[in-house]
């Protein structure tokens, strides 16, 4: 149930933040001041790109929708603190700490 539960929230996720990404974005470049400035549709794909990097980088298929909100809760509070980072910079900071 738990695994249908969390592909409901990938597909519900991905309706959302589909129309909202009609321009391609470099997220090697996005700094999070640009991510806090996104409608919230927008945040979602973002979120959902930065779970599917880090679990990419690790070579790990397996989504697990509590510690995803987890880490996007993490990022999101580290790019309040350092707007003028980029995403994949705060991932890495994370990832290190």
């Amino acid at each position: 149930m738990k695994h249908h539960l969390s592909m409901l929230f990938v597909a519900a996720s991905l309706g959302l933040a589909v129309p909202s990404f009609a321009a391609e974005m470099d997220m090697s470049k996005l700094t999070c001041k640009q991510v806090g400035e996104m409608p919230a549709a927008k945040t979602i794909g973002v979120a959902m790109w930065v779970n599917g990097y880090v679990h990419g980088k690790a070579g790990n298929a397996m989504v697990d929708a509590d510690k995803a909100h987890a880490n996007a809760e993490k990022i999101a509070t580290y790019c309040k603190q350092n707007p003028t980072a980029t995403l994949t910079s705060a991932i890495e900071a994370l990832a290190k700490s």
